[in-house]
This record gives structure tokens, sequence and C-alpha cells, in this order.
């Protein structure tokens, strides 16, 4: 392994010689390897040398040390999940392979954000938890989850965002924030599925959207679906009633709780 007084001479000479930090390190990095030197090192080593003299004694200077203390990069990481490895390391000043044996050594990995529909109030989340109660108390009395027939509907956007990568550890989920605004460039699409297979698909014509009408006329023997207007309305919860329908309850923007969103759109985000 070369020395770091070595590597600072290096730096030197290609200083005197007027080559650029960015070439300098990827000259260095053909000789001894991908990563060796990062340009943002060298950068700061030509800074110095620029304004003290030509000094390369000092040992607090020179090629940073490969080791990096982990509660550091931890506290780094928890401020900001978002930094990527080149920010990190620019900031550390070490190699991106350090950079990432040591994420790999805090468990930190790098997972997408999660869309939700809206934040939920106090009073929903309440709610939420006594329907889920109560389901899972009737599942248990009388099992019924393979007679659900769910369904739901989605816009699938032409102009998709590109969702950001964060660093966490590998049992923690990522952050949710609430899904941006629907663009004009889009086509709706409706799912009808249960347990064994999916019944139905259908992709609306541009100039149609979901209503009652469209939405009632499908047969299962217990209905999940979320709170939409036409899931509501009162046609369709009168043809409900007269076809003696079940459905199930359900609450407010509860990706958690609707399998379409959770399970079969989730693969379209």
């Amino acid at each position: 392994m070369i020395a770091k007084r070595e590597i600072c001479i290096i730096f030197l000479y290609e200083f005197k010689k007027g080559t650029s930090a960015a070439k300098t390190a990827e000259d260095i990095n053909i000789v001894f390897g991908e990563s060796f030197v990062n340009p943002s090192t060298v950068k700061r080593w030509f800074k110095r040398i620029r304004e003290e003299n030509e000094d390369l004694d000092n040992e607090n200077r020179g090629r940073p040390a490969s080791v990096v203390d982990n509660d550091h990069l931890r506290t780094i990481i928890e401020a900001d999940s978002q930094q990527t490895v080149r920010r990190i390391l620019e900031d550390l000043g070490v190699s991106k392979n350090t950079v990432c044996r040591h994420l790999k050594q805090i468990s930190k990995t790098k997972k997408l954000d999660q869309w939700v529909p809206h934040e939920l109030t106090e009073k929903q989340k309440n709610s939420r938890l006594e329907i889920c109660s109560s389901l899972l108390l009737r599942n248990k009395n009388d099992p019924f989850l393979d007679r659900i027939v769910t369904c739901d509907e989605k816009w699938i956007l032409y102009d998709n965002r590109k969702r950001a990568g964060q660093r966490l550890d590998k049992d923690e989920a990522p952050k949710q924030f609430p899904k941006p605004q629907i663009t004009p460039k889009k086509v709706m699409v409706t799912v009808w599925w249960f347990s064994e297979e999916l019944v139905h698909y259908e992709f609306m014509k541009p100039d149609k959207t979901i209503n009652s009408e469209s939405y009632f006329n499908r047969k299962g023997p217990i209905l999940l679906h979320d709170n939409d207007r036409p899931h509501v309305s009162k046609t369709t919860l009168q043809t409900f009633n007269d076809l003696k329908y079940e459905t199930l309850p359900h609450l407010p923007y509860p990706p958690g709780l609707a399998p379409t969103d959770f399970h079969f759109f989730k693969n379209l985000d």
C-alpha cells in the first residue's frame, strides 16, 4: 500500500505540472485502482498546497484514512437519509468503496420512499384501529377472506415522478408522503380480483371515468372497496342493497387496508 506522504508528493508533483485535480485523480486511479482517490480530495490538497506554501509535513493533512467512525456516519445518515454516496464520500474524504462498506456495517440500505393518498388525522387513525380489530375478530370466528372480491381504479401517469431513495435500517419502513397531483397525460385502469385470480380489468377510454353505473354491474359475495364517491353514491349503495351484496366497512385513505393499493397497484408505481 502506498504511504500517505508518497501520495501527497504525487499531488504536489501534479500541482507543479499544472495538472487539474480531476485529471490527477483520474491518472492516480488508473495506476492504483478505481476509487483509490476521489477528485474532491485532490482538489482540497491543491488548495492547501496553493495556500500553505507546499508544506507536506502536517500530519493532519494527506489522504484520509480509510476507517470511518460508524457512529459519526450513522449521525450523518439519520440527519438526512436521502444523501447520496457521492455527497457522503466528499464530506468524509474517503473512497466510494469505504462509504459503501461502512453503510453495510451499520445496516443502512437504500429504499424508495412510499406514496400514501393523504396524511391521516387522529380520528381517522382511531377509526382504522376499530375497524381492523372488528374484522380480525370476525375472521377468527368465521373465516371469510377467500370470499372477498376487491376492486379499485388507478390513474397510470405517462410522466411519473422518480421517487427518491433513502438509506435506512433493514427493518425500517421508508418514509411516506402524499401523492402528487394527477397530470393531464394519464389513463385509468379498473381492476377486480380476489384471492385466487384476476376477475376483470379495463382501461377506460380517455373521455370516460368511473361512475355509479359503470361500477356496480359486477358480481361478488363480499365487496371490499374504498370510499371514493362512485363507490359510496346513493345509486351504488341502493344497487348493492337490492342485490343483497355485503360490503366491508372502509376508512378514508387507507392504502394498508385496500389490497388493490398495497398489493396490486404497488407494482405500477
